[in-house]
């Protein structure tokens, strides 16, 4: 690249960077890494996809909030490069994996062809068993053949054993994009695809198994004032803490996540809406018992309390069913002053979603 494009690609970084930095400052946005690459990526129109969620958000007066930067962020940025990255191991892999077939292919058409070679030597020896000379000359081939099928049957264990590391460490990178794939950045514990994945499996089980499932879809109380009075990054702060109260709760098999914003769900396999209900309102109680304090000036918060619904999996239940009565206790929790556990239980005798039946 000549000097004269090395100056004018500087260049045409610094305007896409000042125009980033402009729309950022008209919507009330903080100039953070984060939102500096997301209004970089709209503006050069590699993601056509952005720039169209990112209309969907403007509001009337022209703004757009931080949770929803983030959102267009982890869905346009970051999952994009996750992307990228599976898809490079997966490339890797299969790479890989092709060598190693076609070299057991090569090594087994190989074999094949000294196998051929020894049969035809046996039946040679067989007819010139009174021939000495013959009978020295066709056992030297023999065990210089046999030499060679040792000496490549060792190349191919050597080439097995490099194979098996390399696909073993693809295997392990793998792995941890996909657990990245799955968590919430903010949090790390499950994110919602992991939620959606999660619950419909369960629900089979429960379905072939008739074990007891419950969920838990809980709600940070006056979040949003809560947001606006001290600041994102205290926000930020605030949903660190719930998700770690909540972790320290449940037990292995519990699969906690954040469901969007500042709710969060729980399911709880093998477990019966009573015990769901009494885990729930512990939680309640640990979250509020914690106080928060500002990090740079130490200055008291007050405290974090959570509304919380609990719902449990009926025969003939699909995922929409058992999501809807978890959401309706919540609205209800919400709807009796917050910072209290409602369960299915307390609707009205007999009433029942009517998507409570598969489709």
């Amino acid at each position: 690249m000549s000097t004269i494009d090395i100056a004018k690609q500087v260049e045409t970084s610094h305007q896409t960077g000042m125009l980033a930095l402009s729309l950022l400052k008209e919507l009330g946005l903080a100039a953070t890494p984060r939102n500096y690459e997301t209004w970089c990526t709209h503006i050069q129109g590699e993601v056509p996809a952005l720039s169209r969620d990112m209309q969907k958000f403007l509001h009337i007066d022209g703004k757009i909030t931080q949770e929803e930067a983030d959102t267009l962020y982890h869905l346009h940025i970051a999952r994009a490069d996750l992307a990228h990255d599976v898809s490079e191991l997966a490339t890797s892999l299969q790479v890989e994996m092709n060598e190693l077939f076609q070299h057991i292919e090569a090594q087994n058409e190989s074999s094949h062809e000294h196998s051929a070679t020894l049969g035809d030597l046996t039946a040679q020896l067989d007819h010139s068993s009174t021939d000495n000379t013959s009978v020295k000359s066709l056992l030297e081939s023999a065990i210089n053949i046999t030499k060679k099928m040792r000496a490549e049957n060792q190349e191919l264990e050597s080439s097995l054993a490099a194979s098996t590391n390399e696909i073993s460490s693809l295997r392990r990178n793998v792995e941890s994009i996909q657990k990245e794939a799955m968590s919430d950045p903010l949090t790390g514990i499950n994110n919602r695809k992991s939620f959606d994945r999660n619950i419909a499996r369960l629900i089979d089980e429960s379905q072939n198994t008739t074990n007891p499932l419950t969920l838990i879809m809980a709600d940070v109380d006056h979040f949003k004032s809560f947001n606006d009075r001290w600041g994102h990054q205290t926000g930020d702060q605030v949903l660190r803490l719930v998700a770690e109260v909540m972790n320290a709760n449940i037990k292995g098999q519990d699969l906690l996540a954040r469901y969007g914003g500042e709710e969060f769900s729980i399911l709880l396999p093998g477990t019966t809406i009573e015990n769901g209900h009494m885990l729930a309102d512990r939680i309640r109680r640990a979250v509020e018992s914690r106080r928060l304090k500002k990090r740079q000036s130490n200055e008291d918060l007050g405290v974090v309390t959570m509304s919380m619904g609990v719902a449990h999996y009926h025969p003939g239940d699909n995922v929409a069913a058992l999501i809807e009565r978890a959401d309706k206790s919540l609205y209800l929790a919400k709807e009796r002053g917050r910072n209290c556990v409602i369960d299915e239980r307390e609707f009205a005798d007999g009433e029942k979603s009517v998507d409570a039946v598969v489709a």
